[in-house]
């Protein structure tokens, strides 16, 4: 297959929309394999990025999209942040231009076995435990997509009988065509991106996509109390559904059982919060067909804390437990953080001011044993909290914040940053608001042995 789809790229004029790593990468690809590649950016390329398309010896037409591009386009590979509304891509398909996304390049570029991830929360993590597991295997196995390298980066590199683990985001997977996952799981569906979507159902609609081409020999993986989950999955395939309390992956008694065959007990996860114990049922269902052996999945669900600022664990410090839970920018991800722990929390909360109603987290705040917000919103979780006879404060920064969690804390008890915000009042991203942190907990860790 591969040949003959590098051959449909051969002597073809291309159109690549978009800079950044995977747009860069895509031109790479299609300039090895023989097409005149023009990549288009509506807005001005960084210094680095420029330096790269003329080292790859393409041209580069930057700072808007202007319809003429199209009267010298054969076909066009989109970056998946660029919508389907803008003129240029309107104007093609009524010419009816072919438009690829670099996920559907990458896969029209390898013979390897796909198994691919989305959902609105637990992507990231899902992924990474997924590679990981995978890694027990006797096949070579790569990780691509929102982490890791750009798809086509690394299926242009894949050989027939490796695996390349994909997270996919609902931008990538709305133009899916062709692209056909081996494994996949739809995880969950909230409310996200609808600014791009337009509306919940398309979005929804977006993420089904995912399972389009599947067939009934490949594993397909969901969530089976989530109706609007359930909803995208073809009535011709059978799914493998998990769930904390029921499916073919459920905890029993404390057990994480997979067909009802225990696996490991919940307690011994490195992987705090319930939420991630769904994430570890999807996993176990994911790479199932792949014949991992049970003494490398055992020490991977042992081991495997997490992925940086996704409740990842700290360990012990100071007696307590401590999670950064920094990409949790919105209430969905922090009541599905909220709800993971058996025991008392002390949430560090707070960020940028975007006007989201908060009464949507008090089913959420249960085992909250005090609130310590900052930031923009910090007088605004101060008040829920007040309201619930939660003790609750506000501060203005994270260095006044960890402070008063640990003093607020005892031993056994978690303190848990999980904003509920984004990051910008006062942090570029959530990445470095959430590095912040682990730096303020360990040095308080150091100051108070």
């Amino acid at each position: 297959m591969v040949e003959d789809m590098q051959q449909q790229w051969n002597d073809k004029r291309v159109l690549v929309l978009g800079a950044a790593r995977s747009g860069i990468a895509a031109a790479a690809y299609l300039r090895n394999v023989g097409a005149d590649v023009t990549l288009n950016t509506g807005s001005e390329p960084s210094t680095e990025e420029r330096m790269k398309i003329e080292a790859l010896g393409i041209n580069g037409v930057f700072g808007a999209h202007p319809l003429e591009l199209l009267d010298t386009t054969d076909m066009i590979v989109k970056n998946p942040g660029i919508p389907y509304h803008i003129p240029l891509l309107q104007a093609a398909l009524e010419r009816n231009i072919p438009i690829y996304t670099e996920v559907e390049l990458a896969y029209l570029a390898t013979d390897a076995t796909f198994v691919a991830i989305t959902g609105s929360n637990g992507k990231t993590t899902t992924t990474t435990l997924v590679h990981e597991l995978l890694k027990g295997g006797s096949r070579p196995v790569h990780v691509a997509g929102n982490i890791g390298f750009p798809a086509i980066e690394v299926a242009s590199k894949a050989k027939q009988g490796d695996i390349i683990v994909i997270e996919l985001s609902s931008f990538q997977l709305m133009g899916v065509e062709q692209f056909h996952p081996q494994a996949a799981a739809l995880l969950n569906l909230s409310p996200a991106h609808l600014d791009y979507h337009g509306d919940f159902e398309s979005y929804a609609d977006a993420k089904g996509n995912l399972f389009r081409n599947m067939t009934a020999s490949d594993r397909v993986v969901v969530k089976g109390s989530d109706t609007e989950v359930m909803k995208r999955v073809p009535a011709d395939l059978d799914a493998s559904t998990f769930g904390y309390d029921s499916g073919d992956a459920h905890v029993t008694d404390g057990w994480i059982t997979l067909h009802g065959k225990r696996v490991i007990r919940v307690e011994d996860l490195a992987l705090g919060g319930a939420h991630n114990v769904e994430n570890v049922l999807a996993a176990l269902l994911l790479v199932e067909p792949f014949d991992i052996p049970a003494e490398h999945i055992d020490r991977v669900l042992r081991t495997f804390g997490g992925v940086a600022h996704r409740t990842e664990s700290l360990g012990q410090v100071l007696g307590r437990r401590v999670y950064n839970d920094s990409k949790a920018t919105n209430n969905v991800a922090a009541e599905a953080a909220l709800s993971g722990f058996d025991a008392p929390i002390i949430w560090v909360c707070g960020g940028l001011e975007r006007g989201a109603e908060l009464d949507s987290l008090i089913p959420a705040l249960g085992r909250v044993k005090a609130i310590v917000s900052y930031g923009e919103t910090a007088g605004r979780f101060q008040a829920l909290g007040e309201a619930e006879q939660i003790p609750s404060f506000a501060v203005d920064t994270l260095d006044a914040a960890v402070p008063l969690a640990f003093e607020q804390s005892a031993p056994d008890d978690v303190i848990l940053l999980s904003p509920a915000c984004a990051s910008w009042d006062q942090y570029k991203t959530f990445e470095e608001r959430g590095e912040h942190f682990v730096r303020l907990v360990h040095a308080y860790e150091e100051a108070n042995r």
